[in-house]
């Protein structure tokens, strides 16, 4: 898996600055043979990206209460790290529908490869949908 390259000091450490300085995006290239075979170049996401992607898992319900977002939760990644050969979006929003119409093992394959370049694990999109897991019909404290 590529990384982002820092600039270290003599003695190995990382300054503020150097922490802080825009890094190169890393893009990474994928053959997808349910697709044709052709290839889809992909992005890591930066931490914002992804905090976003993982928020908008949850969603309000008619109830009140948040409820887990599912929805075509592999296209909308997707659609967040497919990038064009200049960096940009490959897709907007509104391709989201259609992506998620595609067969899923293509969509899982780069689904897969976008999870290992931008750390997410198993173990993270459990979490998201642990807790949502307990019964409605239970009380449950209010903010």
């Amino acid at each position: 898996m590529s990384t982002y390259e820092f600039r270290v000091d003599e003695n190995g450490f990382l300054s503020a600055g150097a922490i802080l300085e825009q890094p190169t995006l890393v893009i990474e290239e994928l053959v997808v043979p349910e697709w044709g075979g052709g290839k889809i170049r992909l992005k890591m996401l930066s931490a914002k990206e992804r905090d976003d992607f993982e928020s908008s898992m949850v969603k309000m319900g008619k109830n009140g209460r948040q409820q887990l977002n599912n929805e075509n939760f592999r296209a909308r990644l997707v659609q967040l790290a497919a990038v064009d050969g200049e960096g940009k979006q490959l897709f907007t929003k509104h391709d989201i529908k259609t992506l998620g119409n595609l067969p899923a093992a293509g969509l899982q394959r780069v689904f897969n490869k976008i999870n290992e370049m931008s750390a997410f694990s198993e173990d993270d999109l459990k979490d998201i949908a642990e807790d949502f897991d307990d019964d409605p019909t239970e009380s449950s404290d209010t903010d």
